[in-house]
């Protein structure tokens, strides 16, 4: 292939705006808000689950505590009218008296227990109503933080992207100068690996940095400067002074 040697050095044009491109692309994918707002959001599904969790307990308590209390309420209907029985001396023989009282001692007992446990329920229930209050206002706060970082995530990515496209319009200016078939080799080659054109320096390629064999290197100067020479080692074009 031949190409004017103008049009072959406009090629290392062509590397430096690939390169501000490609850096420019890099910096979008490895923008801190990224890694910030993974953690975040983690830590918001993390107390999204303690949230529910708590309320799904809390529901589950207060569904316990009100058969608690039909039980608390039939307890002591039950001593109430036992002790009534007593006082209005409906029971006369002793063994009856006995009895009635054994009931009344075991009622007062299971009030008492039953009496504790509803205590034990509502204690329980105001702790998980507590723990998803807590959770839901520091999900609040996270939430908070992430819209603001995807804000500042947004704007670093509009910024990124508007010097993408003046670099892409400067690059097709440089372009539409060239032989297309002089640019559909180099973008092959960058398609490949590295950059698409090399200068030479110390008979070193300074795309792929490797010594040019001497042979190559001899064979690279003596070509006409409209002959387009590629790099033996790496295969981009090699553009002489």
């Amino acid at each position: 292939m031949k190409a004017a040697p103008e049009a072959q050095a406009a090629l290392l044009k062509l590397v430096d705006f690939d390169a501000k491109i490609k850096a420019l692309e890099a910096r979008k994918r490895t923008l801190p808000e990224h890694e910030q707002l993974n953690q975040l959001n983690a830590q918001r599904r993390s107390l999204a689950d303690v949230a529910t969790a708590a309320t799904t307990r809390a529901n589950d308590t207060t569904t316990a505590m009100t058969r608690t209390e039909d039980d608390l309420g039939t307890a002591r209907t039950r001593l109430a009218r036992d002790r009534q029985r007593i006082d209005d001396g409906v029971v006369n023989d002793a063994r009856s008296i006995s009895s009635l009282q054994d009931e009344i001692a075991h009622l007062e007992g299971r009030v008492a227990e039953l009496e504790d446990t509803q205590l034990e329920q509502m204690m329980s229930i105001e702790e998980d109503q507590k723990i998803t209050a807590d959770a839901n206002a520091t999900r609040a706060d996270v939430e908070t933080q992430m819209r603001t970082l995807i804000a500042s995530r947004n704007a670093a990515t509009k910024e990124a992207d508007d010097e993408i496209a003046q670099l892409g319009e400067q690059r097709q200016t440089v372009v539409s100068g060239l032989p297309a078939d002089l640019v559909a080799l180099y973008d092959r080659q960058a398609t490949r690996s590295g950059p698409g054109a090399a200068g030479i320096k110390g008979g070193r390629c300074t795309g792929c940095g490797l010594v040019i064999d001497a042979l190559a290197l001899r064979s690279a100067e003596d070509a006409a400067p409209d002959e387009v020479v590629r790099c033996p080692e790496c295969g981009c074009i090699l553009v002489r002074a």
